[in-house]
């Protein structure tokens, strides 16, 4: 009996079976743009949020870029000290958000979906 072998095939097939089974809103880039705008909400810089979630700055900067996944332990940390719910953070449940920032984060996340766009076409 053969085993997978790990090897480059087959960790770009895991991320391939993985992408399929998240909905639209759990990719990288939909969470990062909500941690961006749920960010610029509470006035906070990259470098406050990711010491406030204890994680590595360099970290923050690539969830919100998208380029990484938001480890669910930091969005529980997320949730715990500034009120948005896990289904806001990954699924994009505007009702899991605090009631007094859901006009203001809805905003927010329009601003970071256009400047992401902004920086794709500069790259292009």
């Amino acid at each position: 009996m053969e085993v997978l072998p790990i090897g480059p095939d087959t960790i770009g097939m895991k991320r391939m079976i993985q992408a399929a089974m998240l909905s639209a809103e759990m990719h990288p880039e939909r969470v990062g743009l909500r941690v961006t705008a749920l960010r610029n909400c509470l006035g906070l810089s990259k470098a406050e949020l990711a010491d406030s979630l204890e994680v590595d700055r360099s970290t923050m900067t690539k969830v919100e870029a998208g380029t990484r996944g938001l480890d669910i332990l930091i969005g529980a940390k997320i949730a715990d000290l500034y009120g948005f719910g896990l289904d806001f953070i990954y699924r994009g449940v505007i009702a899991d958000a605090p009631e007094n920032m859901r006009a203001q984060v809805m905003s927010a996340i329009h601003r970071a979906q256009a400047e992401a766009m902004e920086r794709r076409q500069a790259t292009q």
